[in-house]
């Protein structure tokens, strides 16, 4: 019987979540995780593949190039990209406002973190 440490039970627990959102069977999911990296976050193959699903850069972008097509509207990849890429962004530049005005186009920045700013407010105001 596998046993995984604590570290290995919290990335499957994550990948169980996302996985389920997505439509996919978690356990497959799972172990494709423990077969491409035993579970670690930090896995770098020779090859270049990263990460608990050994991503390479050609698969990263074969995922954008998926979502250019005309013909793909597929809603889970695109809030998972547009996700990943706000976290890139505050991990960069340390803020909301400073990740915000990276977001969009340098001439809309004022405008947009403005926007952005209230719809915060709103929405926290909806949850209450």
């Amino acid at each position: 019987m596998m046993k995984l440490n604590k570290k290995q039970k919290e990335v499957c627990a994550k990948i169980e979540i996302i996985a389920q959102l997505a439509g996919i069977d978690p356990t497959w999911a799972q172990a494709v995780a423990m077969t491409e990296s035993s579970l670690g976050l930090h896995q770098k193959s020779p090859t270049d593949a990263r990460g608990v699903f050994q991503m390479t850069p050609i698969a990263m972008k074969d995922l954008l190039l998926e979502m250019e097509k005309s013909d793909s509207d597929d809603e889970f990849i695109d809030i998972v990209c547009g996700v990943a890429f706000l976290r890139v962004l505050l991990n960069r530049w340390g803020s909301i406002d400073d990740a915000t005005m990276h977001y969009c186009d340098p001439l809309d920045r004022h405008f947009y973190v403005k926007r952005v700013a209230d719809y915060i407010k709103q929405l926290k105001e909806i949850e209450k």
